[in-house]
């Protein structure tokens, strides 16, 4: 890359660049920053942490949400460093978390170390070069600075002080290519209107020093010009290095040509109240960013937050420690192109204007409502813009790896909340989320073991090669199934990691061990192109019983060894090497939603309790209580229905007293206990059922015609659907509970009663969703 003071770039022969959109450049509308006294999921019970909320406006445009942080100092209204004002106490951020043991896995970095110059803001102007700007000029006390023709040239590494105002320049870092270049923005205004404002070509690393009580702007204008052959720089900040920014004071950075703060290598972020406004990606750092602490509010044109490096698998990595986020991205919020590590954090995400901005579903080769694209290439060319370059509009995404540890999530998202082409581990965190497309989804495992989710809206919710839940408390409202195990290719948007695609080659399966589950679908509660193990926790699905659609639907076995599980829907018959008994109900008459089914032994103690969400016509039962040869009472509403004998591992009655035969074996499984046991811990399994020697598909258990439950022709809701929010109440109601399968450690939370009334808004979704 060729190197060029101001003057240089002045005598450019290329035509000048017009920034992507005109209103990027715009004056940002009102929002507001308000701060909230909340106890971080961490081990931090003290720490007060801030929330970003958005405001969103009656305005129509490209950011329907825009930001308005702190008294942004205006082009030519500089102070001087004795004369500054106290930012808000946003800007002060508390005592940033120690750093989570994350080790790196499968050779994708997932922890930065953070050298001892990330770590140190401390400054004496002794000990520093000074420099003052009043307009056009500057005056420098002290050697390795040097002003002329509107360019603040460093040539060496130390301190240098910043402070007035520069109305058009640039302050241009070129040192040694080891030299460590510290700039404190003491309460500075810069201003550059064809070219990066701060470009360092070369320095070992650049650390921007932002001093408690400072506030600091640094701004570029749409129009760059470049010398003949040239691309870079391309940011209000660039550095070709390491870039480091540190310190309790507040930096205002407006990307008006198109990145906010970049580095070719490794942007650093230690604390600081930092607003970027861009015309592309706010933050960007090729081989990575990481972030320990701070507040960050983006408004992005872009990505949010996006590391680009695809040629080593230990770069192109994004790890967030900690901070404050409130991003408002018009594509990816934030972006990873090998991993994405969370290990705490507030974040406050909206990519594409929000779930409201999703494309209608397609219909499917099912007959029903498919994803972007799904089993179709025109959705996916409807997707992209008119270049053919299809636009991703993530929340949080990576090529290969994302990693949750804690942090609290409060998510609107055209596309995908969490999307890896790769793996995802969820161990814990607070999430709030709607989506247009898939809450979670990992082409190949995605794998839970705590964590407090709530998927407000979506149309699938958990979705991957396998589907691992080993803990938390998950509640999901989805248009299409809540849970599904390589259920399709989903084109939706996938930008430049390209659409969702299943891996090839391995199980496909859902297992659960652990946690609370309270499921509501449209269509399947459960789907497995699979297997499902279901081996612990406790399990309720709301899901319709109409057509092929059910609480739980699977193409392989149904292997049931532990937890709890209650549906208002169908499902299919466990495999004959269940352990576990399981009850199969049809009833007579559809049943309406928000009717309470209860199953009681015979003591009249309830094993099992659940509110219904949707109207049904068949449920089923499985918990460690039930006993072969044991008597149990079914009842509705609090009237009894029938008494239910335990005949076997696998009881199928009607509500009326009445047996019925269940045909085509035991789930596809056989029935010849010739199904491969479930895996070790996260291994997937080896094999699953043989299809039945007629080649048949499985039975569901049978629903009467006419059951009211199926969808209108125009796609509207089933009947009573999304009603109302269920009840269900745990195994053990009036004793104490069964062993869990054992999480990892700390991950202990008992699961929680569902239920209780959502508020109105939540249970509107749905049906919001299928009429459009």
């Amino acid at each position: 890359m060729k190197r060029y003071p101001r003057a240089a770039a002045a005598q450019a022969t290329q035509p000048a660049k017009t920034a992507p959109s005109a209103k990027t450049a715009q004056p940002m509308e009102a929002a507001q920053l308000t701060q909230t006294a909340k106890t971080a999921p961490s081990a931090q019970p003290e720490k007060i942490a801030q929330t970003a909320q958005f405001t969103k406006t009656a305005k129509t445009r490209l950011f329907p949400v825009a930001i308005l942080l702190f008294a942004i100092v205006l082009a030519g209204c500089g102070q001087a460093s004795g004369a500054q004002t106290e930012p808000p106490s946003a800007g002060e951020a508390a005592s940033p978390p120690p750093l989570a043991p994350v080790q790196s896995t499968g050779g994708y970095l997932m922890e930065y170390a953070y050298k001892s110059e990330d770590l140190d803001s401390a400054w004496s102007e002794t000990d520093a070069v000074t420099v003052v700007f009043t307009g056009n000029s500057a005056a420098v006390s002290g050697g390795g600075a040097a002003f002329a023709e509107g360019v603040l040239t460093v040539s060496q590494a130390g301190t240098y002080v910043l402070s007035g105002t520069l109305t058009d320049g640039q302050i241009l870092i070129d040192a040694g290519k080891d030299d460590l270049v510290r700039l404190v923005l003491n309460g500075v205004s810069l201003n550059h209107s064809s070219g990066s404002v701060i470009y360092a070509p070369q320095a070992g690393k650049t650390v921007l020093i932002l001093p408690k009580g400072t506030q600091n702007t640094v701004a570029d204008g749409s129009n760059y010009t470049f010398p003949e052959g040239e691309t870079e720089p391309d940011a209000a900040i660039f550095a070709q290095d390491d870039l480091t920014v540190t310190g309790e004071g507040a930096l205002s950075v407006t990307g008006a040509y198109k990145h906010g703060i970049r580095s070719n290598d490794v942007l650093a972020v230690m604390n600081g109240f930092l607003t970027v406004q861009s015309a592309g990606d706010g933050l960007r750092g090729r081989d990575g960013v990481a972030v320990r602490s701070g507040t960050l509010v983006i408004e992005a044109a872009g990505d949010g937050i996006q590391s680009n490096n695809d040629e080593d698998a230990a770069k192109g990595f994004v790890i967030l420690n900690g901070g404050t986020y409130a991003i408002n991205a018009a594509q990816d919020g934030i972006q990873a192109e090998s991993a994405l590590t969370v290990t705490d954090g507030e974040f406050n995400i909206v990519t594409g204007g929000g779930a409201a901005n999703a494309p209608p579903q397609t219909e499917n080769a099912r007959g029903g409502f498919g994803g972007r694209g799904r089993n179709g290439e025109a959705s996916e060319a409807a997707a992209s813009d008119e270049t053919g370059v299809s636009e991703s509009k993530k929340a949080l995404k990576a090529g290969k790896l994302i990693y949750i540890g804690g942090g609290s999530f409060t998510v609107d998202s055209e596309d995908d909340s969490v999307h890896s082409n790769g793996d995802i581990t969820v161990t814990a965190g607070t999430f709030t989320l709607q989506t247009g497309d898939d809450t979670f989804h990992a082409d190949n495992q995605l794998l839970i073991s705590g964590g407090e989710i709530d998927i407000q809206k979506c149309y699938e919710g958990l979705e991957g090669l396998s589907v691992t839940v080993s803990g938390g408390n998950i509640s999901i409202v989805a248009a299409d199934d809540a849970i599904n195990a390589a259920g399709g290719n989903d084109s939706g948007a996938g930008g430049p990691m390209g659409a969702d695609r299943f891996a090839s080659g391995g199980d496909r399966y859902v297992r659960i061990s652990g946690g609370a589950l309270d499921l509501f679908a449209a269509r399947d509660g459960i789907d497995s192109n699979g297997d499902i193990f279901l081996e612990g926790g406790a399990t309720a699905i709301s899901g319709p019983s109409q057509g092929m659609e059910g609480a739980v639907d699977l193409d392989g076995a149904f292997v049931v060894t532990g937890g709890t599980l209650i549906t208002a829907g169908s499902a299919l018959s466990p495999a004959s090497n269940s352990t576990q008994a399981s009850i199969l109900v049809s009833y007579s008459a559809p049943q309406a939603s928000g009717s309470v089914i209860a199953l009681k032994n015979a003591e009249g103690r309830t094993l099992l309790e659940y509110t219904s969400r949707n109207a049904y016509s068949a449920s089923a039962f499985t918990s460690p209580e039930l006993t072969e040869g044991e008597t149990y009472a079914l009842y509705i509403d609090g009237e009894k229905r029938t008494d239910i004998t335990l005949s076997g591992a696998v009881t199928a009655i009607n509500d009326d007293g009445a047996g019925y035969t269940l045909r085509g074996g035991f789930g596809g499984g056989g029935g010849g206990g010739n199904l491969t046991p479930p895996p070790e811990g996260n291994a997937a399994p080896s094999g699953g059922a043989a299809p039945p020697e007629n080649g048949a598909a499985p039975e569901r258990t049978p629903a009467p015609p006419g059951d009211g439950t199926a969808p209108p022709e125009d796609g509207a809701a089933p009947p009573g659907f999304g009603e109302r929010r269920g009840d269900f109440t745990p195994p053990g109601r009036d004793s104490v509970p069964p062993e869990r399968a054992p999480g990892p450690p700390g991950n202990d939370t008992a699961p929680p009663s569902f239920g209780g009334g959502a508020p109105p808004e939540q249970e509107r979704i749905i049906t919001e969703q299928q009429d459009e």
